[in-house]
């Protein structure tokens, strides 16, 4: 494969590549580039690991060689995925290339800090620094963090990480409530404005991030700043979801009543409570104004969570059409299916 114009890197210097280059030749200009020598048995790992090799002199040393487990990580990732990036654009090539770099970095950092964290003498010699020695991990973490943001490139990593961005504190909490998603509460006072959505969203696609957004119409027939982000392809259309008014709109009529009539915030019957709520302004500025009460909209998302959570325990809601059909159950599903 032609790697021209690409190149590897090598702490802050960037080695170039130049004609073809076979799994084996790049394997070895990289594991000849990235894995120094070290003498094993300073390594903590030594007294188990399989790659050390006797002293020709000492028999209480072991011999100086390049970390035999960077080496077989360095010639697994090739092996595995070189034929993968033939078609790969340029630009793709080089984030594939910058991902080894990073991961064997990762590997090498993990495998001696392991060693040394869990050998009891090497901490010793430290004295009053060894604590910071505990510290010294977030190296380790820098080489995944920064490789990641290499591979979020490369379809075949599958690496990319997900970020919902909501428009409220009760989409926040209900969201947390069925999700492991990062979750953005972009607090969308009145309409959603396109340049602060704008600006978020690249901000996490850059750090690697696949971005979710949920938002209201708030009654209208279609949301112009929300098609405008689709129009720009600044987030897909099917990772979008919008309630026809708002979330608290969007649960059935009878559970809200039951949500506000548990928490002793209303007294009538289901019959006189529906009777005259509109739902122009939603359904909350309906219910406050015709009771003169105040309503908090987190309890009622913890308040449906748990209502949701309850009803799981009896039905597969995945396969539900009932639940499925309420606006509610479709949010539900929607940050369900975020995987």
């Amino acid at each position: 494969m032609n790697l021209s114009g690409l190149y590897i890197l090598d702490g802050n210097e960037k080695i170039s590549l130049d004609g073809d280059y076979s799994k084996d030749i790049l394997i070895n200009k990289m594991i000849d580039n990235w894995v120094y020598y070290m003498e094993c048995h300073k390594c903590g790992k030594s007294d188990y690991c399989k790659y050390t090799e006797p002293h020709n002199v000492n028999p209480h040393k072991k011999a100086e060689i390049q970390c035999g487990v960077v080496r077989d990580f360095i010639r697994n990732y090739v092996n595995s995925t070189f034929d993968s990036i033939q078609s790969l654009t340029h630009e793709q090539k080089q984030a594939y290339l910058d991902s080894a770099y990073y991961l064997s970095q990762y590997v090498q950092s993990a495998e001696i800090g392991i060693g040394t964290l869990i050998n009891e003498d090497y901490l010793t010699t430290w004295e009053k620094f060894t604590p910071a020695l505990y510290g010294f991990t977030k190296t380790t973490l820098d080489f995944l963090n920064k490789a990641h943001k290499e591979m979020k490139h490369l379809e075949m990593f599958g690496s990319k990480r997900n970020l919902i961005l909501v428009e409220g504190h009760s989409e926040n909490i209900f969201v947390e409530n069925f999700s492991d998603i990062k979750v953005l509460n972009y607090e969308g006072k009145g309409r959603i404005r396109y340049d602060k959505i704008e600006l978020l969203v690249q901000q996490y696609k850059n750090d690697g991030y696949e971005v979710y957004l949920q938002t209201d119409k708030d009654g209208k027939p279609q949301n112009e700043n929300v098609n405008k982000i689709i129009n720009e392809g600044l987030i897909k259309e099917e990772n979008i979801f919008q309630f026809k008014y708002d979330f608290e709109t969007s649960i059935p009529l009878k559970l809200f009543y039951k949500i506000l009539k548990d928490n002793e915030l209303i007294s009538d019957t289901f019959e006189v409570f529906k009777e005259d709520i509109t739902l122009q302004r939603g359904i909350v500025y309906s219910v406050e104004s015709k009771y003169d009460i105040s309503i908090n909209k987190r309890m009622v998302a913890n308040e449906v969570s748990l209502a949701i959570h309850k009803l799981s325990r009896t039905r597969n809601l995945y396969q539900d059409e009932k639940f499925l059909s309420t606006e509610i159950g479709q949010f539900w599903n929607f940050i369900s299916r975020i995987i």
